[in-house]
């Protein structure tokens, strides 16, 4: 009776266990809901989070992300339980962080845009149209860009600048840009179905500067490093005063004692036309004048004589 006793106490120990952690496994899996996260055409891998319910949770996706190293994905919009579509911010970097409740299971949708980047060589004052999704220089596949450079950049002071000569795509033949004093130069439409490296090509130019303090001058202006320019200076309208030209101060390469000659433009000039004064006329007119009244004087005189 006794052993009968034991063995049945035994099997209700036994069983006790095994009921308590079945039980609790199920209370346990009752306590807890699943988030799955997936990607429109399964451009990332899908995944699933078990939560514990209410307890919420915050999904942390970055914004971008590359795949092959020459592409990346751009976060576009989301949906909840295939409910509606909600539209994201679209920026190029950081993470965009979506609160989830967990009162029952949920599935997350993500679309994405995918992007080629535009890289520019050569300058870094650019601006594109239209302007990028993301404000940056990556653009949605697909979409037809432009670029747009001013024509002249200023450099370290107001008399040094480059100057924009042309321009290549993707390591093609130069295309050559007519030169402007200001404004912009807006690119023909690329088509942005693959990255694109721009190369643009500038020419460092100084500033040249003839002056005179009579007359006029040619050859002020913006010239390319290297180059040989004339410049010259004409006298004015002499009346009394006649100026003769005395040379050339400055750097000039040429006959510094000539009207027109050349200088080599390595670094911004300034080039000055002197000009020495001749008064012999002046003192002609004079000598005249003082004639004219002695001559009237003396012809006064002597008509005043004969009438008395």
């Amino acid at each position: 009776m006794a052993t009968r006793y034991t063995t049945l106490l035994l099997v209700q120990v036994l069983l006790l266990f095994i009921i308590i952690p079945n039980s609790h496994a199920e209370y346990l899996q009752k306590d807890q809901v699943t988030i799955n996260v997936s990607y429109a055409n399964d451009i990332s891998n899908a995944y699933t989070i078990q939560v514990h319910n209410h307890e919420g949770y915050t999904i942390s996706q970055k914004h971008s992300w590359t795949t092959d190293g020459i592409s990346r994905y751009n976060l576009q919009d989301y949906s909840i339980d295939n409910g509606p579509v909600v539209p994201i911010n679209r920026t190029s970097d950081g993470n965009f962080t979506l609160d989830i409740t967990t009162d029952t299971s949920h599935s997350i949708l993500f679309t994405t845009k995918p992007q080629f980047e535009m890289s520019l060589q050569g300058t870094t004052n650019t601006t594109f149209f239209p302007a990028s999704p993301t404000n940056d220089n990556w653009f949605d596949a697909g979409s037809d860009e432009q670029f747009i450079v001013p024509y002249t950049i200023p450099s370290g002071n107001e008399y040094t600048r480059q100057q924009i000569t042309g321009w290549s795509l993707d390591n093609s033949d130069i295309n050559v840009i007519p030169r402007l004093e200001s404004g912009t130069f807006k690119s023909p439409v690329i088509h942005m179905s693959e990255p694109h490296k721009i190369d643009l090509k500038y020419k460092t130019q100084y500033h040249v500067n003839v002056i005179t303090n009579f007359g006029k001058t040619l050859g002020t202006g913006w010239y390319d490093s290297g180059t040989i320019v004339d410049i010259t200076a004409l006298p004015g309208n002499d009346i009394l005063v006649n100026h003769i030209f005395s040379g050339w101060q400055g750097p000039v390469i040429g006959n510094v004692n000539q009207e027109s000659t050349e200088i080599l433009v390595d670094s911004p000039k300034i080039l000055v036309a002197n000009w020495s004064a001749d008064y012999t006329n002046i003192s002609m007119v004079t000598i005249i004048i003082i004639a004219v009244v002695v001559v009237l004087t003396i012809y006064q005189k002597r008509k005043n004589i004969l009438k008395s």
